[in-house]
């Protein structure tokens, strides 16, 4: 019986804005993601993104942090994340074609898993 592979993974990238106050929880989750983190599937992601820990840490109502989406199979396929409050950005520097303008603004439900599925089957 094989492993099965990631789909995709998840990496702190940088910080675009002053360091809020972090509780040690959102420290050690900030630290896991400085990390190279991978998810399984797409559901997965999703639940991880749907965390109350990943709202603490990352949807503040600043932006402060980002986030480089990977592919696990080619590491120079990526998207950043942007995450708040009120919504997630995705930016595709790549253009690989599946967000309009490059550029997604919305939150999970609001087809973001769909498009992931796209963007990983179109880079693949």
């Amino acid at each position: 019986m094989t492993d099965p592979v990631p789909s995709v993974t998840l990496v702190k990238s940088g910080e675009i804005d002053d360091r809020p106050p972090l509780t040690s929880a959102d420290e050690a989750l900030e630290q896991t993601l400085s990390m190279l983190c991978s998810f399984l599937s797409i559901d997965d992601f999703f639940s991880f993104l749907a965390s109350p820990a990943f709202a603490s840490l990352a949807r503040r109502d600043t932006p402060w942090i980002t986030f480089e989406i990977g592919l696990y199979a080619d590491h120079t396929k990526t998207l950043q994340l942007i995450p708040s409050s009120h919504e997630l950005k995705i930016a595709d520097a790549s253009e690989s074609g599946v967000f309009e303008n490059n550029l997604w603004t919305g939150d999970i439900e609001d087809g973001l898993m769909e498009l992931l599925g796209a963007w990983v089957i179109a880079v693949a």
